[in-house]
């Protein structure tokens, strides 16, 4: 199998009136009208009340009967950026109110996702009788239901699985329970990240006198943060939260000190979250331990900020260099794959679990397959799978459910587990199963392009309209534009090898220059 051939989407929209006629286009191209593009544009606009949120009203109880009694209470979050967000701002909100909170983060490795009993038991021993999960515990019926006497639960989430017939499947019993995707929940926005709905939950506490004022504004930057790293469509409330978020992220001792590590400039962008920050925070749970993280999001020292962002830093460079590795291997192997293989599907021994997901993605990419990369554990492989258009990951997961131990997801990703030996037995059913869906869809990667401009465009100008769109993302991509017959008229290389390339072109209307980095 040899990568997917790109094919150019070059929209012809006529620019919506009203609006600058770049801007216009770009908005058109992307589906807008003038209506739904005034209010995208809108930085104003209000947050919707959280209390519109069903199960907000027995939480903010739960936790106010709680703190009335004395008692500790756990925030229990997941082992990626948007889990560790949600849990530190959550946290530090309770701790400035004086409540005795305890942050847990299972290990990734050694728990996996969700909540867990064992670790329930262990924070009751503690003297934990109140826990909060954060982007977890929507499906953990059994674990909820065992959980030790006398302790209240509050599940907040955004994980909302489909059982295999496509109805919802059983909700955890908790004392109270937030996602905005359960069912008879009829919430303006379902798109929240984990981290926004935990900053949903915050804000009712604050409006309910049991934070201090200002803990919803404080903690936006960290909601921000987790919102982009789980790569939420920044649309409705997740562009507010992203948009007002951004410019207090380098308030926060912690995250000043990794913007530093990361070499990332003064004035924040999402992609400096997507491509700097979010990959740091999220290498904790990668490659040892999630916690790392979330000390340097619940840390207020400069020092010890400094120290943590250093540790994060290195764990990345180790994550980076698995991931290369790995996926030069994996390369290898998609090499023998015949053309028309409706999946890839691989495996191996010595590829960590923790970067499965990220191989994964970069197959699914290059070669426009959905991919599923597996870590073949001999207790039990543990594997992780990314989407392309037309294919619903986890209705391909379904097809091969016999094979499986666990699995669970949304359309674009999931993750499961299974059998080592059961491996090429799941290989045949999920490829199978992703055929039925692809059809005979060909195999190639669309390159949409928002509109064509002229060379006598490419000024500061343009750029300043461009910015209307921030923040860029997912859901609402960086626009893309094409200039059409150009020349070349100078190349040169820079980069401490010569690793980037720099090329002049021009046409009729002038002359600009392009930078390809990684291209010499």
């Amino acid at each position: 199998m040899k990568p997917a051939p790109r094919r150019w989407q070059v929209s012809d929209a006529a620019p919506l009136i009203g609006q600058p006629p770049l801007l216009g286009r770009i908005l058109a191209a992307r589906g807008h009208d003038a209506a739904s593009a005034a209010t995208f544009l809108d930085s104003a606009a209000p947050f919707h009340d959280p209390r519109g949120l069903r199960g907000m009203a027995a939480a903010v109880d739960v936790v106010r009967a709680s703190i009335a009694s004395g008692e500790r209470i756990a925030v229990y979050g997941d082992y990626d950026a948007d889990g560790v967000t949600a849990c530190a701002l959550l946290s530090r909100a309770l701790r400035r109110a004086g409540v005795d909170t305890v942050a847990y983060i299972p290990n990734r490795m050694s728990e996996g996702y969700g909540l867990h009993g064992a670790a329930l038991a262990e924070l009751h021993a503690q003297g934990v009788r109140c826990v909060i999960t954060v982007d977890c515990g929507t499906s953990s019926v059994d674990v909820a239901a065992a959980r030790p006497a006398g302790m209240r639960l509050v599940v907040t989430d955004h994980h909302l699985p489909l059982a295999p017939d496509g109805t919802p499947p059983a909700l955890a019993p908790a004392d109270a329970l937030i996602n905005p995707k359960q069912p008879g929940c009829d919430y303006a926005f379902d798109g929240l990240a984990g981290a926004g709905v935990a900053w949903k939950l915050l804000a009712a506490l604050e409006a309910a006198g049991l934070v201090p004022e200002g803990s919803a504004e404080e903690a936006l930057p960290l909601a921000a943060l987790g919102t982009v790293a789980d790569m939420m469509p920044l649309r409705g409330e997740n562009r507010l939260i992203v948009q007002r978020g951004l410019p207090g992220l380098r308030n926060h001792a912690g995250i000043r000190a990794l913007c530093q590590a990361a070499g990332l400039p003064a004035d924040l962008r999402a992609a400096d979250i997507g491509f700097g920050l979010g990959p740091r925070i999220n290498a904790a749970g990668r490659m040892e331990d999630a916690r790392l993280a979330l000390e340097l999001c619940l840390c207020d020292d400069e020092d010890e900020a400094f120290v943590l962002a250093a540790r994060l830093d290195t764990q990345n460079r180790e994550r980076q260099a698995a991931v290369a590795v790995a996926v030069a291997e994996a390369e290898t192997m998609v090499a023998e794959l015949a053309e028309d293989a409706p999946a890839i599907v691989l495996g191996s021994p010595d590829w960590p679990m923790g970067i499965v997901g990220l191989v994964a993605g970069r197959l699914a990419e290059r070669y426009a397959r959905p991919s599923f990369i597996v870590c073949l554990d001999p207790n039990e492989a543990k594997g992780s799978a990314r989407s392309v258009e037309g294919v619903h990951i986890v209705e391909a997961l379904d097809g091969a459910a016999s094979t499986l131990l666990r699995y669970g997801g949304h359309r674009v990703a999931a993750g499961f587990s299974l059998e080592a030996r059961r491996f090429d037995e799941f290989a045949k059913a999920v490829s199978a199963a992703v055929a039925t869906q692809l059809g005979d869809a060909p195999r190639e990667r669309v390159v949409a392009v928002d509109g064509e401009i002229a060379a006598a465009d490419c000024v500061p100008t343009t750029c300043e309209v461009l910015d209307l769109l921030e923040p860029c993302g997912q859901g609402n991509a960086a626009p893309l534009l094409a200039v059409r017959d150009c020349r070349v008229l100078s190349t040169s290389t820079f980069g401490a090898s010569s690793q980037h390339l720099r090329v002049a072109l021009g046409d009729d209307t002038g002359i600009f220059e392009g930078i390809a980095f990684f291209k010499p």
